[in-house]
Parts: structure tokens; sequence; C-alpha cells
């Protein structure tokens, strides 16, 4: 009898200890298979990243010329063209040698500190204080048909106390009747269109450009 209890304690003992390595396998198996979730887990997040930031990029590169075409589309450029700005080099004397205007009637370039009042102007302004005024902001309108001078004056008188010169300007080519110049700026009218004129000043009309120092013996 003591021999059969000591073979039935040691069955127990051993269906116990095959009992706790196999919930211990088993907890093993689930802690591995955790881990290998975990890292599937870590695996598709930085893949959902990297695919997120690629998406991220597509967008910017699809809207970020499309935002630029809509603003120029609502400020689009201003009147008349664009001129090469040459540098504001400041002279003695109207007579002092300097490098050629780039564009007939001036928009830039060499200039006395000599400013002419605004309104109208019985005679062309020599060049160089024409730019002298147009440094600080000035329009000028210049016409080549007499027969516009009325309707000029009546101009000037509209714009009277504001930057803006009116001068008759014999130089002007043929098929040009009226030349609107500001400061790296023109506008050139084979007939005188009055909102254009308008639109041109209420455009430039007192934007001051910066003025460069004197230089010594007037312009190269």
């Amino acid at each position: 009898m003591a021999s059969r209890r000591r073979r039935r304690t040691r069955r127990q003992s051993s269906g116990g200890q095959s009992s706790t390595a196999r919930s211990e396998r088993r907890s093993s198996s689930a802690q591995k298979g955790g881990q290998r979730e975990q890292r599937k887990g870590g695996q598709q997040r930085g893949g959902l990243g990297r695919g997120f930031w690629l998406y991220m990029i597509a967008v910017m590169a699809l809207f970020i010329p499309l935002n630029l075409y809509c603003l120029n589309q609502a400020s689009p450029p201003g009147p008349g063209e664009e001129t090469d700005q040459q540098a504001a080099t400041i002279l003695n004397s109207v007579n002092d040698p300097h490098e050629p205007y780039a564009t007939d009637p001036p928009t830039s370039g060499p200039h006395v500190t000599q400013l002419a009042d605004h309104g109208f102007r019985p005679e062309t302004l020599a060049d160089e204080i024409q730019v002298a005024n147009l440094s600080r902001g000035y329009v000028i309108v210049h016409f080549r048909d007499t027969g516009l001078e009325p309707e000029m004056r009546r101009l000037a008188a509209e714009f009277e106390g504001h930057d803006v010169i009116v001068q008759p300007d014999a130089n002007l080519p043929a098929e040009t009747a009226v030349a609107l110049t500001a400061w790296g700026r023109i506008e050139r009218l084979d007939s005188y269109d009055k909102n254009r004129v308008y639109n041109f000043v209420r455009n430039y009309a007192g934007l001051g450009q910066p003025v460069a120092a004197p230089v010594t013996g007037g312009g190269g």
C-alpha cells in the first residue's frame, strides 16, 4: 500500500510539473507572438509614415504652383512696360557726361538733384531733370501732337497737387501720341486715352525711389 501511494504521489508531482512546464511554454509562445505583432505593427506604422510624407510632397508639388498662379491673377502686373533700371548716379549738372538712357523718354538712370514743379510744362524738361522727378515718385505725361495741348492742360489741372508733370515732347515717334513714364515703367499710347492715363498715375505716382549719393566730377 505504501508503495502504491508513493508511486501515485510521484505521478501527481510529475503531472504538476508537466502542467507547469506547458503553461510556461504557452506563456513564452504568447510573449513571442506579442513581440512579433509589435514588430509588425511598428513596421506598418513606419510604412504609413513614409507614405504620408510622400503624399504630402505630391500635394505640395501640385498646389504650390497653383497658389502662385492664383496670387498672380489676384495681383496682376501694373500698367505699362517694365524697363531695365539703370544706376541712379547723381550728376552735378545736366551737362555732365553720362551713359545713354535705355529708353526715350528715360525711365531711370543718371540725374541731377534739381526737381521740376508738378503741373503743365510749356517746354520739354531736360532728361536729367525728368529722371530726377521720376526718382522721387513722379509720373510724367508726354504728348507729341500740339493739338492735344488743351486736353493736356485740363489733365494737368485735374492732377493739381499730385506728383504729375504734363509736357510736350517732340521726340516721341510718329506712332506714339502719348507716353507715360514712371521710375522703371513706360506706357506708349497711339492715341490719348484718359482712362489709361489715370490708371497709370494711380499705380505709380508718389512711389519714391532711392537716390544715389552724389559723385565727384559728374557721370562717366
